[in-house]
């Protein structure tokens, strides 16, 4: 079982609160206000050392206390896995990841999939949303692009720098220059994970929309931007645009503005779906990235979804639980007292309610 308890001190608005988890789904009740998403900030920081909600994990020491503490037990690959996560007010994290007994990365644990309200703007929100959950995926899979994604930024920051204090020609075509080399690098790794993302995505809404579920979804395509002009090599754009960039003070083209658009029969699918429709899409990519991990990785993965009955009507919302239900991981819920999520998973399977 992946993880099983959980226990909160002086963390947010909890004083002290211990929370029981099984392996199949879980679903944690409550009403607005009542904790539900500060249950899965929790885990997020346990697992990778930051929170979903804030830049400095200082500010979720609950009043006045001095500090927090987190703690959660589990399993993983039969072995007994520790977890906790500590914070005061010098805004220090420290954490300790232990597989019996023994120290273990963050990137050999679970990989966390939390959907949350940023979320649900994927599709039709500012693409640096896109960027983050694409770029988070490809580092989980592919490392060494992380790695190259670091040195892009370093490079990137100083040119920014020398754009920004109108530097002369020769420091800004160093940098230029190293930019450009990087960016090509990190471009090629962007796309050819996007393929690997892309097929993965398809294969798994085309087998949604064959056993009738969401036909709205026929004709679904997705379109990669590379950042820069399609026809111009990078040290060619970067030159081409570099009076304008000493205007704005930074680099307006390159692979940091890599993109991608999902299209329904050739028309933006942000124009074409409902909110309902575009929720369900935005679950389905998010459940298409179990079989990519799965096969290119091999990872264990725990699913967190927030609020999953908002937006849906009862049955857009058994049909995608339906989904949800398939994958074989732990699920861990949130819903409103009273929302129909409680008795839709009930005409479903079983599962384990948590009331806060």
């Amino acid at each position: 079982m992946p993880l099983q308890r959980l226990q909160l001190k002086d963390f947010r608005l909890f004083q002290e609160h211990s929370f029981a988890f099984t392996e199949g789904t879980n679903l944690i009740l409550g009403k607005n206000g009542s904790g539900k998403t500060t249950v899965l900030e929790s885990l997020n920081i346990l697992l990778t050392g930051k929170s979903f909600r804030e830049k400095d994990t200082k500010d979720c020491i609950r009043g006045d206390e001095k500090s927090y503490a987190l703690l959660a037990r589990g399993l993983l690959r039969d072995k007994e896995l520790h977890l906790n996560a500590t914070n005061n007010h010098d805004g220090r994290l420290v954490s300790s990841r232990l597989l019996d007994n023994k120290k273990v990365k963050k990137e050999d644990l679970f990989y966390l999939q939390a959907v949350l309200s940023r979320n649900l703007k994927m599709i039709d929100g500012e693409p640096d949303i896109r960027r983050d959950y694409f770029n988070e995926l490809m580092f989980h899979v592919k490392p060494e692009a992380q790695k190259i994604y670091t040195k892009y930024q370093k490079a990137l920051k100083q040119r920014n720098r020398s754009l920004k204090n109108k530097n002369d020609n020769s420091a800004i075509a160093l940098w230029t220059k190293e930019v450009s080399a990087i960016g090509l690098d990190l471009s090629l790794m962007q796309y050819d994970f996007f393929k690997s993302f892309k097929k993965y995505v398809k294969i798994y809404i085309e087998d949604s929309i064959s056993s009738k579920s969401f036909n709205f979804l026929e004709g679904l395509d997705v379109n990669f931007s590379k950042g820069w002009e399609r026809t111009k090599k990078l040290d060619e754009s970067l030159q081409g645009c570099l009076e304008r960039d000493m205007a704005l003070g930074y680099t307006s083209k390159g692979p940091h503005r890599m993109d991608f658009t999902f299209n329904i029969n050739n028309k933006k699918a942000s124009s074409n779906l409902s909110r309902g429709q575009l929720k369900i899409l935005i679950l389905l990519i998010f459940l298409s990235n179990h079989s990519l991990l799965n096969d290119l990785k091999n990872t264990e993965i725990i699913l967190m979804v927030d609020d999953l009955g908002s937006e849906l009507d009862n049955k857009n919302l058994t049909l995608i639980l339906e989904e949800i239900l398939k994958i074989n991981n732990q699920i861990i819920l949130t819903g409103i007292e009273g929302d129909e999520i409680h008795s839709s998973l009930k005409k479903l399977t079983n599962f384990t309610q948590i009331n806060i």
